[in-house]
């Protein structure tokens, strides 16, 4: 299947029209990547529209005649609407390709998968903490120990209650 036809494919995953089969092959782990680029090539050309209508709609109120106006709006903004809500779409459609990829491979252990993407998300949070100079609450620090292994939570409520 070449690159066209998959853009396509995954634009009707989106609308809910293929089959279940055709929606499992793009799940598939070796398609995964490509679904979430398709989905992120989806959602630049949605917002280059919603961009294109807004210029549009600049445009059309310097040049047109006051009463062909108001019958432009009420189309711009009827289009606005659907890509918008399209759009809505696809960004869940993102999320979720977003999240099978963090869980990783298909056919790993449903709960290995969980315990995986729990501890790539602790991970990520322990960064983000330190990258943006947050202070790490006594509860940060339990969490982060866990990921080594160490159940940090021991003795926590007493620590909570004199923070």
């Amino acid at each position: 299947m070449d690159n066209q036809e998959f853009d396509r494919l995954v634009s009707e995953d989106v609308k809910n029209q293929i089959s279940p089969e055709k929606a499992e092959y793009l799940r598939l782990p070796s398609n995964q990547d490509a679904w979430r680029k398709s989905l992120l090539k989806l959602l630049q050309n949605l917002d280059e529209q919603i961009n294109g209508l807004a210029q549009d709609e600049t445009t059309s109120t310097r040049n047109l005649p006051s009463h062909m106006i108001t019958d432009f709006k009420i189309t711009a903004d009827e289009k606005r609407t659907k890509v918008n809500r399209f759009r809505f779409y696809v960004q869940q459609r993102l999320v979720e390709a977003e999240r099978m990829l963090a869980l990783g491979e298909d056919s790993q252990d449903p709960d290995l998968k969980m315990a995986d993407f729990l501890k790539r998300a602790i991970e990520e949070h322990q960064i983000l903490m330190v990258e943006y100079n947050f202070e790490p609450t006594p509860i940060d620090k339990a969490l982060w120990q866990a990921v080594n292994g160490d159940w940090g939570f021991v003795g926590l409520k007493n620590e909570l209650e004199n923070w």
